[in-house]
């Protein structure tokens, strides 16, 4: 087990890339920018999953917390 784990531990270390490496291989403004626009596609998917969402007054228990609100608002006779 030693041998696998010295042998894993050794590719790894001549696979790696330091920081600077890493920073000057890609281009850090396109990297960014792939990111925002990444996380904005989510963020509007999000928002037409929400808007096309059935809508929460349909349920039971809305239906029937604004009957409870109609009936307390109502004059008694």
């Amino acid at each position: 087990m030693y041998n696998l784990e010295a042998a894993l531990l050794s590719q790894w270390r001549e696979k790696a890339l330091s920081e600077k490496e890493l920073l000057e291989i890609g281009d850090l403004r396109k990297d960014v920018l792939r990111t925002a626009i990444g996380f904005g596609a989510f963020a509007v998917l999000i928002l037409c999953l929400s808007w096309a969402a059935e809508p929460t007054t349909d349920h039971p228990q809305v239906v029937a917390s604004q009957r409870a609100d109609i009936v307390a608002q109502m004059p008694e006779n």
